[in-house]
């Protein structure tokens, strides 16, 4: 962590950083707001914890005082005067208190705190998972936009060029009006949609930058491939991982045991409670006469005991009896929505895989098939309509392409979000 802050401090806005797939997910995972907050909410309960387990240390307190009294009590003895006391008085104390036994109340106090932490733990967690998925399906997005940019750009540059070929045709009078005006009408119909795609791409920049918690005055670049992986996935082995390693299910597993433990206070909730304790007293004067220090120590052992609080006992082991019971049903529902999430991902996943397939066949097919209408054109052997309607076909084709690239590398993000998977 110390080396990627140290190279974020020494980047300046107008700078570019260059990322491939791990390095932003990398990034994103030690910069995001989102996880920034998560972890601060982590370490909110480790600290609410440790207050929970500050109950088992004895309380040691300290006072002292000084009492300056300007007319000091006198009462007779034999006609003698006898002061009742001194004008200064100094005392200094030091206190112990310690609970013996409190029915494991403390106990479960401590548990249900740290069981807080781990599920802020656990929390944490799941939203790196979240911030993963989201940042590989916006780098995955991005190197699209980034191609779907070139692609609009290299077939305005073949209309372009084509345009000027159907120009020199009608100069020498072998095509119409009609088609010289059509090539122009599709020329200027695409550059906007070119602009449009440029402005896209830089829009979703924009959004990586914020995903990643960079300065949007940086600039970036990403780097990455688009080819279809060698990626195999099992239903029944993606759902059995995702029931023992989803952080929601051994979440709702936690505060299961949470509300146990509520049932267990809220039962013994009015049984007493044993203290122990301990004062050191170390006085000037000790005693009503005489102008010497003195100390004493006193040992005390108590109990305290709620005799009555208004029925309070009685519905607090209600509530926490049908919060058990509430736990109870959100795992069970939480289960159920887990499988049914894990099957929406691999069936996602088997539809992006067999239309990318279909989607790369029909690109090779769409190549050719432009290939040879440019031949057949420049030999006078196809019209222009139809050299039109090839080359939209084949841009399509191609877009149809890197749509479905995109849709393949979002499905297998998703698989591993919705079965918990840490990478």
């Amino acid at each position: 962590m110390g080396i990627i802050l140290t190279a974020i401090m020494t980047i300046m806005p107008g700078d570019t950083m260059y990322f491939t797939l791990h390095d932003a997910v990398s990034h994103a995972l030690e910069f995001n707001p989102e996880i920034e907050q998560s972890a601060l909410e982590y370490a909110k309960a480790q600290a609410q914890a440790g207050q929970a387990r500050s109950a088992f240390y004895p309380s040691v307190t300290a006072s002292g005082s000084y009492v300056y009294m300007t007319d000091v009590p006198v009462i007779q003895f034999d006609s003698i005067p006898v002061p009742f006391g001194q004008s200064e008085n100094w005392n200094i104390q030091l206190s112990l208190q310690q609970v013996v036994f409190a029915w494991g109340k403390i106990y479960s106090a401590y548990k249900i705190a740290d069981i807080n932490a781990d599920i802020a733990h656990l929390t944490l967690i799941r939203k790196k998972q979240e911030i993963r998925y989201s940042v590989t399906q916006a780098f995955y997005g991005l190197l699209v936009l980034g191609r779907m940019v070139d692609l609009a750009r290299e077939s305005l540059t073949q209309l372009e060029r084509h345009q000027a070929s159907v120009e020199k045709r009608y100069k020498a009078g072998l095509v119409p009006q009609f088609d010289l005006m059509r090539a122009r009408v599709q020329v200027a119909n695409l550059k906007p949609q070119v602009i449009q795609m440029e402005n896209g791409y830089k829009l979703a920049l924009e959004g990586f930058k914020m995903l990643l918690g960079l300065d949007l005055a940086i600039e970036i670049v990403v780097e990455g491939e688009l080819t279809m992986g060698e990626e195999s996935f099992d239903l029944e082995d993606l759902t059995q991982y995702a029931l023992e390693h989803r952080g929601e299910l051994e979440n709702i597993r936690k505060v299961m045991r949470i509300t146990e433990l509520s049932r267990r206070s809220a039962a013994r909730a009015n049984l007493p409670t044993v203290v122990a304790g301990a004062t050191y007293d170390q006085s000037k004067p000790f005693g009503f006469t005489g102008d010497e220090w003195g100390s004493s120590i006193v040992f005390n052992l108590g109990f305290q005991w709620t005799l009555f609080s208004g029925f309070k006992n009685m519905y607090a082991y209600r509530e926490a009896t049908l919060q058990q019971r509430e736990a109870d049903l959100a795992f069970d529902n939480l289960k159920k929505a887990v499988v049914l999430e894990v099957k929406q991902a691999y069936l996602t996943y088997v539809g992006a895989h067999e239309a990318l397939l279909t989607a790369q066949e029909n690109v090779g097919q769409a190549d050719e098939t432009l290939d040879l209408i440019e031949t057949r054109y420049r030999n006078g052997l196809a019209t222009n309509l139809e050299y039109m309607d090839v080359q939209l076909a084949t841009m399509q084709a191609q877009t149809n392409y890197l749509s479905a690239l995109k849709d393949y590398f979002t499905a297998i993000a998703e698989i591993k979000k919705a079965v918990g998977k840490e990478e």
